[in-house]
C-alpha cells in the first residue's frame, strides 16, 4: 500500500476509468432535441421494465466562474425523460424563474412540488438558484515567483503557474461524503503560452494551440483514510506567457463513475484479486488497443493524399453551392418584390371591389324605389290626365259648336243694328220715314227688342266663352301637374337609368310644356273674347234701354241717335272681329283650341304609352331594378372572392419577404462554408502534419501501454496480498451514497436521476 508505483497506479486507473468511461456517456447538450445517448441508469430502466420503471431526471447545473473560481451566477437545466410515456409527470424544484425551453408543455406548481403536463414527452425546462454548490473550484496564480489577481494578470508577460484547487463540501456537517470526480479542459493560444507543463493532467498541441486536460478527485483521499495513497485533488499548469490573455476553460465534476462501480461484489478479498484479474485483462487489452490505433493512423497517414484531393474536390463544390445560392437569393427577391406588388394590387382591387359594392346597394335601393314609384304614383297619374284630356276634348267639342253659332248670330244681329241704328239717325235727322211710313216709335221699339236679343245672345257667348277658358284652365293645371311628376322622377332616378330612358323622359317633359304653352295662348284669348263679349252685352243692353226709352223721349233721339248709330256701328265691327277670331278655319280660337287639344291629346297618349306600355318606362324601370339585385348580388360574391384572393396574395407576400431571407442566410452560410472549406484547404498541410504527430504520439502511447501493464498494473495485481476489509467498507459506503445523490435542486420519490456540475469561466 506504501508502494510509490501503486499510489500512481491508482490515479491513473481512476482518471483512465473517467476518460475512457464516464465522459463517453455525457452528452454535450443536456437538452438536445435528439438525443442518442442512452445513459447506464436508462439502459437498466429500460433493460429491467416492468411495473416499477421510473422516469428520469437527467439535471446540469451550470455556474459562471471569474477568474478566482467564485461562483457569479447558477443556472440549472432539468430534462424529465418520460419513458413510461406519462400524461403528468410530477416533479420536485426548488428553483426559480423555471420555463419550459423545448416545448408549450404547461406545469402547476405548489411550494416546491410541480406537475407537469407532460403528454406523453419528455419535459426540458431550466430555473435559477442561489443555493451553494457542493463542489467547486479556486484558481490562483503566480507569475514569476509572486501571487497576482487574474485582473491584474491580463497583459502580462513573465513565468506563471495556474493551479486548479477542486474542493467538495458534501462531508461536512455529519452527512455522507459523496465522492465527484472534477475534470478542467483548458484551450492555451500557442503565441501567448510556450513551454507548457501539466500536474495532473495531459497536454495535448495541434501546434497553434494547446489543449490542458487536467483532473482531480477532492476529499477521496481524506474520505478513504488512505494518507499513503496520493490521489490528486488538483491540477497544475506552468507555462512561459506573453501578453497573458484569459484561457477559454470549463471544468466538469460527476459522480457518474463512482455510480457505475460493482461494489457489491467486493466483499472479500479473493473477489477483489478477481477484479484485479479483470484489471489485467482489460490492461492487456489496452495495450492491444493502442497498437490497433497506430496501425489505423499509419494507415490514414498513408491515404493522406487522397485526403488532400477530396479536400479539393470539397472547395470546387463549395464554390459552385456558393454561386448556386447568390442566383438563389437573386431569383428569391425578385419573387419578393412581385409577390409584394401582386399584394398591394389585391388590395387595391379589394378596395375598388368594395366600393362598387356600396354603389350596386344604392343603385339597386334606388331603381326599386324608382319602380315603385312609377307603378305607383307617376303612372296612375298619367292616367287621370290622359283620361281627363279625353273628357275635356269631349267637352269642348261641344262648347266651341255652340260658341260658333252663337258668334255668328251675335255678327248677324250687331250688322241689322247697324242698319237699325243708322236708318234711325238718318230719319230723326230728317224727319221722314224711307221704308214707306213707319213710325219713329215703331222703329225705337224694334231696336230696343234687337238689343235685347244681341245682349242676351252675348250673354250666352260669355258663359260659353267663360266654359272653355275654365276647361282650358283645368288642362293647364293638369299638364302642369304632369310636368311636375316627370320632373320630380327624372331626379329620382338621376344616374340610375340609360340615356335613351332619360332622353324619353326630357322629351315629355318638353312636349308637355309646349302644349301647356298652346293652351295658355287659348286661355288668354279666351279670356279677351269673353271681356269683348261682356262688353257687347253691356252696349246692348244700352242700345236697349235707350230705344226702349225712345218713344218717351223720342225729341232727345235726335241728339243722341248719332251716339247710338255710332255705338251699334263699333258694336257691329266688335261682333264682326270677334266672328272673325273665334270661327276663322285658319287662325281662329276654335281652330287652335282644337289644334291644342288634340297635340295635347297625343301627348298624353304617347305619354301613357311611354309609362305603361310592353316596353315602357314602368316595365324598364323594374327590369332594371331586378338586373341591379342581381348586378348587387354579383358584387356582394366578388368582394367576398377578393377578399379571399387578397388574403391569398397577402400570405404569398409573406411567404416570399421568408424565402428571400431565407436564402440570403443560406447565401451567407454557403459563403462562410466555401471559406470554410478553403481555409481547411489550406490547412490540409497542417492536417497531414497532425496525422503525423498523431501517430508518433499512438506509438508512443503503444509503447507507454506496455510499460504500464508491465510496470504498474502487473505490480499492482500482485500487490493485493494484504487485509484490505476497512478500505472495502469505505468503498461500498462511498459508492452507496454516490448512488443516493441523483439530484441538486430536488427529485421526486418515484424517478431516478443523474446530476453533473459545469464550471464555465467568463472572459
Amino acid at each position: 500500500m506504501k508502494n510509490r508505483e501503486y499510489k500512481t497506479l491508482v490515479a491513473i486507473i481512476l482518471a483512465m476509468t473517467m476518460v475512457t468511461g464516464t465522459l463517453a456517456g455525457v452528452p454535450s447538450t443536456v437538452c438536445a432535441k435528439e438525443n442518442t445517448v442512452t445513459t447506464e441508469a436508462a439502459a437498466r430502466t429500460q433493460e429491467n421494465a416492468s411495473s416499477d420503471v421510473k422516469p428520469i431526471k437527467d439535471e446540469t447545473v451550470y455556474a459562471k466562474i471569474d477568474g478566482s473560481g467564485t461562483v457569479t451566477s447558477v443556472t440549472v437545466s432539468d430534462q424529465l425523460k418520460n419513458i413510461t410515456d406519462e400524461k403528468e409527470i410530477k416533479d420536485v424544484s426548488t428553483l426559480e424563474n423555471i420555463e419550459n425551453v423545448k416545448g408549450d408543455e404547461t406545469f402547476s406548481q405548489k411550494s416546491n412540488a410541480i406537475t407537469w403536463t407532460g403528454d406523453s414527452k419528455d419535459i426540458c425546462y431550466q430555473g435559477t438558484t442561489s443555493q451553494n454548490l457542493p463542489v467547486g473550484v479556486k484558481i490562483t496564480y503566480k507569475l514569476d515567483g509572486k501571487n497576482i489577481s487574474a485582473g491584474d494578470l491580463e497583459g502580462k508577460s513573465g513565468h506563471l503557474v495556474m493551479r486548479y484547487q477542486y474542493e467538495n463540501t458534501t462531508g461536512t456537517s455529519g452527512k455522507d461524503y459523496t465522492p465527484f470526480l472534477m475534470i478542467t479542459g483548458l484551450i492555451l493560444d500557442g503565441d501567448k503560452f510556450t513551454n507548457t507543463k501539466v500536474t495532473n493532467g495531459r497536454l495535448v498541441s495541434d501546434g497553434d494551440r494547446d489543449m490542458v486536460l487536467g483532473m482531480g478527485l477532492p476529499e477521496l483521499e481524506s474520505s478513504l483514510g488512505v494518507s499513503d495513497l496520493d490521489i490528486p485533488d488538483y491540477f497544475e499548469l506552468e507555462a512561459d506567457v506573453t501578453d497573458y490573455e484569459a484561457a477559454e476553460g470549463i471544468t466538469i465534476a460527476t459522480n457518474e463513475i463512482f455510480n457505475e462501480l460493482d461494489m457489491d461484489k467486493l466483499d472479500s478479498l479473493s473477489d477483489l484479486k478477481s477484479s484485479m484479474n479483470k484489471l489485467q485483462d482489460s490492461a492487456n487489452q489496452l495495450v492491444d488497443g493502442s497498437g490497433e490505433l497506430r496501425k489505423g493512423l499509419d494507415t490514414l497517414l498513408s491515404s493522406s493524399g487522397t485526403l488532400t484531393d477530396g479536400i479539393s474536390q470539397l472547395s470546387d463544390g463549395g464554390t459552385t453551392l456558393k454561386n448556386g445560392t447568390a442566383s438563389l437569393l437573386d431569383g428569391s427577391n425578385a419573387l419578393s418584390d412581385g409577390s409584394s406588388i401582386l399584394a398591394d394590387g389585391t388590395n387595391q382591387l379589394l378596395s375598388g371591389t368594395g366600393t362598387l359594392k356600396e354603389g350596386t346597394q344604392a343603385l339597386n335601393a334606388g331603381l326599386a324605389s324608382a319602380a315603385d314609384q312609377t307603378a305607383g304614383r307617376l303612372l296612375p297619374g298619367i292616367i287621370q290626365l290622359d283620361d281627363g284630356v279625353a273628357q275635356m276634348q269631349k267637352q269642348l267639342g261641344s262648347g266651341l259648336s255652340e260658341l260658333t253659332s252663337g258668334v255668328q248670330t251675335l255678327d248677324a244681329g250687331a250688322a241689322n243694328l247697324r242698319d237699325g241704328a243708322a236708318y234711325l239717325n238718318q230719319v230723326i235727322n230728317s224727319g221722314t220715314d224711307q221704308t214707306g211710313g213707319q213710325s219713329l216709335t215703331a222703329i225705337a221699339a224694334g231696336t230696343a227688342d234687337g238689343a235685347q236679343k244681341i245682349a242676351f245672345t252675348t250673354d250666352g257667348i260669355n258663359q260659353t266663352v267663360t266654359a272653355v277658358s275654365d276647361a282650358t284652365g283645368s288642362a293647364v293645371a293638369n299638364t302642369e301637374a304632369a310636368i311636375q311628376a316627370l320632373q320630380a322622377l327624372q331626379t329620382e332616378l338621376s344616374g340610375s337609368i340609360t340615356d335613351d330612358q332619360a332622353n324619353a323622359i326630357q322629351n315629355a317633359i318638353n312636349n308637355l310644356t309646349t302644349d301647356q304653352s298652346g293652351i295658355k295662348n287659348a286661355a288668354e284669348s279666351l279670356n279677351q273674347q269673353a271681356e269683348l263679349a261682356a262688353g257687347l252685352a253691356e252696349g246692348a243692353n244700352n242700345v236697349a234701354y235707350g230705344a226702349g226709352s225712345t218713344s218717351q223721349i223720342i225729341n232727345e233721339l235726335a241728339a243722341s241717335t248719332p251716339q247710338l248709330s255710332q255705338g251699334a256701328s263699333d258694336l257691329a265691327d266688335g261682333t264682326a272681329k270677334l266672328n272673325a277670331s273665334i270661327t276663322d278655319p285658319t287662325s281662329g280660337l276654335i281652330t287652335q283650341v282644337n289644334s291644342g287639344v288634340e297635340t295635347l291629346k297625343d301627348g298624353t297618349a304617347a305619354l301613357r304609352a311611354g309609362i305603361d306600355g310592353d316596353n315602357g318606362l314602368a316595365s324598364g324601370l323594374k327590369q332594371l331594378s331586378a338586373g341591379a339585385s342581381q348586378v348587387d348580388s354579383g358584387a356582394g360574391t366578388l368582394n367576398e372572392k377578393m377578399a379571399e384572393a387578397n388574403a391569398g396574395a397577402q400570405s404569398v407576400s409573406a411567404g416570399a419577404s421568408q424565402l428571400s431571407a431565407g436564402a440570403g442566410e443560406l447565401n451567407t452560410g454557403a459563403g462562410t462554408l466555401s471559406s470554410g472549406i478553403q481555409t481547411l484547404q489550406s490547412g490540409s498541410g497542417a492536417l497531414i502534419d497532425g496525422v503525423k504527430q498523431l501517430d508518433e504520439g499512438a506509438k508512443t502511447l503503444n509503447d507507454g501501454m506496455i510499460q504500464f501493464n508491465e510496470e504498474g498494473i502487473k505490480k499492482l495485481v500482485s500487490a493485493f496480498d494484504g487485509d484490505i476489509q476497512g478500505l472495502l467498507d469505505k468503498l461500498n459506503d462511498m459508492a452507496d451514497a454516490s448512488r443516493s445523490y441523483k439530484n441538486f435542486s430536488g427529485i421526486s420519490d418515484h424517478m431516478d436521476g443523474e446530476v453533473k456540475f459545469v464550471f464555465v469561466t467568463n472572459k
